[in-house]
């Protein structure tokens, strides 16, 4: 396994997030048919204004190789939730913990932020995305417990090509944060 740090995302790091993004969104074109998508909506980027933004609000965390990054996770601080607005990991360094460790910063910057849940959207039937997900403390939010904000959010991804009978919401209640003991 290799040896990585996670940390907020530097100005510098941006310009690798791109990459990693198309890379990852790879492994999701022979699922593209099934989930009525097209392969150039899964490859669409995050525009580098938004990620901009997000460094600069401390927002999005780098999972880093030898000061590279192998993989991202950005959030959106939302009045009842942080959400998740996109998790990705190059594909080489995949299973190694990097994603799990990656959510693990989001979360504890949520905590920090007096948050008390995590929320997502994901594909609800590729394999491995919910599996992954729930091994990481996440459950599937029915639509009726979802906010007016995760309703958004949804109706946004439908406009942009997301269908809604392929995606589901995820959330993770967060603990607070343990006292450090000197």
């Amino acid at each position: 396994m290799s040896n990585y740090i996670v940390r907020l995302a530097k100005e510098a790091d941006l310009v690798h997030i791109p990459v990693i993004e198309a890379r990852a969104a790879r492994q999701f074109e022979p699922y593209a048919t099934e989930l009525e998508i097209s392969v150039d909506l899964l490859s669409g980027l995050t525009p580098m204004t938004f990620l901009k933004r997000a460094q600069a609000e401390k927002r999005i965390w780098v999972a880093a190789i030898e000061a590279q990054p192998v993989g991202f996770i950005v959030a959106k601080f939302l009045l009842e939730s942080c959400f998740i607005v996109e998790l990705d990991v190059l594909p080489d360094y995949g299973r190694r913990g990097i994603g799990s460790a990656l959510i693990e910063a989001c979360c504890e910057g949520a905590r920090l932020r007096n948050h008390t849940q995590i929320t997502l959207t994901t594909f609800r039937y590729v394999p491995w995305n919910i599996p992954f997900y729930r091994q990481c403390g996440f459950e599937i939010l029915p639509p009726e417990r979802c906010s007016r904000e995760l309703k958004a959010i949804v109706e946004h991804e439908a406009r942009y090509g997301f269908v809604q009978k392929h995606r589901v919401v995820m959330r993770r209640l967060l603990s607070k944060r343990a006292e450090r003991r000197e």
